[in-house]
């Protein structure tokens, strides 16, 4: 869950990263309109003043919907708002967690200009939010007023998918251990591909955001936002895919961030599948992604052609 302004993370920077820094507005006048709107663009997002006021609407949306589920509860709300408010109180925690899921989107679509294995980083974090705000989901289906042996098999469930977000949690802190961190002789110009990468996940995340929201105000059905966002992301990695071998032309990137795509593709079918299904899924696709990281750092025994191999970050 991402901490706040503060987080320690941000000061760790690796090659693509620094190179992000320094192609800014600032330094770089010349630069072309669009890496000149994304560097504005991230710039005003990770502006500490910018992240109090996203956490402050977050908590002032829990307390409003909180509010409103338990006054549905009792019914003291009109008929017309009565229609459209839960009145589970676990609804209004798996809205806050929705809320939480697109600050992490957007931070995870700034991060791909810095690092694609970070990037891969912060999948993993959504993923496992994306398994707790499931847990509570289910738990709010635990029928009141009745033996747990007839809830047993929604209890193991619970469990799973509860256990599965905690194993994604570790495996993302052992991931980001483990990945190795190239330098190249074009970065400058890889970033700013990459940049342009972004903003086409950027406009992808605007207008997926306005067709679902408009969809579920039609319909009245849940959010498919993060299936369609992920679908996208399956493309954007092989994209990447080829930009990387555009830029360095080895094998081993080239099966490292294909080996990437793998990893999203299975995070994308476990949306849309029982619980139970969906938690084991994506655990899988956590212990490829460890996989991957691992037989990178430990057979790589030679840099990819114009690549400046850095060490390992403790």
């Amino acid at each position: 869950m991402t901490a706040g302004p503060d987080r320690p993370d941000r000061m760790r920077l690796t090659a693509g990263e620094a190179a992000t820094r320094q192609i800014s507005p600032l330094s770089e006048p010349t630069a072309c309109l669009p890496v000149r709107c994304y560097d504005t663009l991230r710039e005003y997002w990770e502006c500490p003043a910018t992240l109090r006021r996203v956490y402050g609407v977050l908590v002032a949306f829990f307390v409003v919907t909180t509010g409103a589920v338990v006054f549905n509860g009792w019914g003291l709300l009109p008929e017309p708002f009565a229609r459209a408010v839960p009145r589970s109180p676990f609804d209004a925690i798996r809205m806050a967690f929705s809320l939480i899921l697109v600050v992490e989107v957007l931070e995870l679509i700034f991060t791909v200009a810095d690092s694609v294995s970070k990037a891969m980083g912060k999948q993993l974090e959504i993923m496992a939010l994306l398994l707790l705000r499931e847990t509570f989901t289910d738990i709010s289906m635990l029928n009141a007023g009745t033996s747990l042996e007839q809830d047993r098999l929604l209890l193991v469930q619970i469990g799973v998918t509860a256990v599965s977000g905690l194993l994604l949690f570790m495996f993302r802190g052992v991931f980001l251990r483990l990945h190795t961190p190239y330098g190249h002789s074009d970065i400058r110009r890889y970033v700013c591909a990459k940049k342009y990468i972004s903003l086409f996940l950027l406009l992808t995340f605007i207008l997926g955001g306005a067709y679902d929201l408009g969809r579920m105000a039609v319909t009245g059905e849940k959010t498919v936002f993060f299936h369609i966002f992920y679908t996208v992301l399956i493309f954007t990695d092989i994209l990447l895919v080829l930009t990387g071998q555009y830029f360095m032309p080895s094998f081993q990137a080239t099966f490292r961030n294909s080996g990437y795509a793998v990893s999203t593709l299975l995070m994308r079918m476990s949306m849309g599948t029982q619980h139970l299904t969906g938690a084991l899924l994506c655990v899988l696709a956590g212990l490829y992604l460890l996989g991957l990281a691992w037989t990178i750092s430990r057979f790589a025994d030679k840099c990819p052609e114009g690549a400046e191999r850095r060490p390992r970050q403790r």
